[in-house]
């Protein structure tokens, strides 16, 4: 946000960014917290929600013109990929990753438990 080559327009692209994780996040937040565990379609829904913005960002990288990286910034230079073991490894893509796994395993285990019966 304090590069000073963005423009403005680009500038509101990383603002509306954040602000649709936070919204999101929140949103699956909530749902957790006001839904019984036991029922499947909220915990798909809070799944869905706490991932969509990380599945955006991953399917953005491969929109033709974008790159996870920062080669050729005009501030920063031309900064090198990230490496681990001779493999290229974007830390947002690698947090994305781990944040969509962990959703999809929180989702897999309210499969696992039995339904609170309510009619008791």
């Amino acid at each position: 946000m304090n590069n000073p080559a963005w423009l403005p327009h680009a500038k509101l692209h990383c603002a509306m960014s954040f602000f649709a994780a936070v919204s999101l996040g929140s949103a699956a937040l909530a749902i957790l917290k006001l839904r019984p565990v036991s029922d499947r379609f909220s915990m798909g829904l809070a799944a869905f929600l706490g991932s969509a913005f990380w599945i955006g960002l991953i399917a953005s990288g491969f929109w033709p013109g974008t790159s996870y990286g920062f080669l050729n910034d005009p501030v920063l230079g031309n900064t090198p990929e990230p490496m681990l073991g001779g493999i290229t490894i974007y830390p947002n893509v690698a947090i994305g990753a781990i944040a969509i796994a962990i959703a999809v395993a929180g989702y897999w285990l309210t499969s696992q438990t039995k339904p609170i019966d309510q009619h008791r």
